[in-house]
């Protein structure tokens, strides 16, 4: 008989199928479904740095994805009218990656939509239960960073490459 530790990757991938599922329909209904999850994860960023010059390097930096797929990407939003790029006075090759009146919208309705949707997921469960979920996950996390063969450890928004934690953002879908 198998053990449930090792089935572990199993059902944890299966159950981020469910919520990736379940946020995707959500997202459809609320009319925010425009957006693919890189855009979302880029958008989040944008607006948790608004007040900060932030430019496609720094996005490449922070998600540790290429040059050329970020300018795709920041193209393709721009087009869809998420995202403005705007030079600076300090150097012309420079252009800052600054988020639309429908960026910042469509991130304040999905914020909304994740704690709504966070609330209905812990409907039952304990904050005992919560507790050693949280515990079990960052052990989960640091077994995985002790095991990282490529030796990057980097989890895009949660940890930078030195392992320790960036941020603790409940916003943040990875």
């Amino acid at each position: 008989m198998e053990r449930s530790e090792e089935r572990i990757g199993f059902e944890i991938r299966r159950l981020d199928h469910m919520l990736a599922r379940n946020l995707q329909a959500h997202v459809k209904t609320a009319g925010i479904d425009e957006v693919t999850v890189m855009h979302g994860w880029i958008i989040r960023y944008l607006y948790a740095n608004r007040d900060k010059d932030v430019f496609q390097r720094d996005i490449e930096k922070y998600f540790s994805i290429g040059r050329s797929t970020v300018t795709n990407i920041i193209q393709l939003m721009e087009k869809k009218g998420f995202i403005v790029r705007e030079s600076v006075e300090y150097d012309a090759r420079l252009k800052k990656v600054i988020l639309t009146d429908k960026g910042i919208r469509n991130q304040e309705s999905l914020k909304r939509l994740i704690k709504s949707l966070d609330n209905s997921l812990i409907e039952g469960i304990t904050d005992e239960e919560l507790s050693v979920f949280h515990s079990v996950i960052g052990k989960l996390t640091a077994n995985l960073m002790k095991e990282d063969p490529g030796g990057n450890g980097c989890i895009p928004g949660r940890f930078p490459i030195d392992g320790k934690e960036e941020t603790d953002d409940p916003d943040f879908i990875a």
